[in-house]
């Protein structure tokens, strides 16, 4: 019961994030490993781990002609030019997002995101924009699977 709600909860962080963040559900799991309860040890967690991602896994375009910069959609808040203070505007190359750090041709500063363990903290505790935090409904499912499998071993 502890395993298959610890499935159940990667498996509703990660479409909650989908609602949230614009980057793709496959992603997102392969960031989040269940270590499994056993009879010795009768928890079980869901980790998340990784660095930043690059904006190449979020939604995002490409430089428009005529000299607008690139543009990246994190959070489901709409497109947005990524342009410098300095007014140095963001462009894409073999599949990443950059933007020179001078006038020079080099050096180049690739974009990147929050971390998935911070997108999953901030999409489990409810915000982004999320209904709630997932805390309640995964105890409600806990509680189910308990209930069903005690069911299935006295009756």
């Amino acid at each position: 019961a502890v395993n298959k709600t610890a499935r159940q909860a990667r498996k509703r962080i990660a479409q909650s994030a989908k609602g949230a963040y614009t980057v793709k559900q496959v992603g997102f799991n392969s960031h989040m490993k269940i270590k499994n309860a056993s009879t010795g040890n009768l928890t079980a967690s869901v980790d998340a781990d990784g660095k930043p991602l690059t904006l190449i896994r979020f939604k995002n375009r490409a430089g428009r002609k005529g000299g607008a910069a690139a543009a990246a959609d994190i959070v489901n808040s709409g497109m947005k030019q990524l342009v410098s203070s300095q007014g140095g505007k963001a462009f894409k190359r073999n599949g990443l997002v950059m933007q020179r750090e001078g006038k020079d041709r080099l050096p180049v500063k690739v974009f990147h995101s929050n971390s998935v363990p911070k997108m999953v903290e901030k999409v489990y505790q409810g915000e982004r924009g999320m209904a709630g935090a997932l805390k309640e409904p995964i105890q409600s499912d806990l509680r189910k699977n308990l209930e069903a499998e005690i069911k299935k071993i006295v009756g």
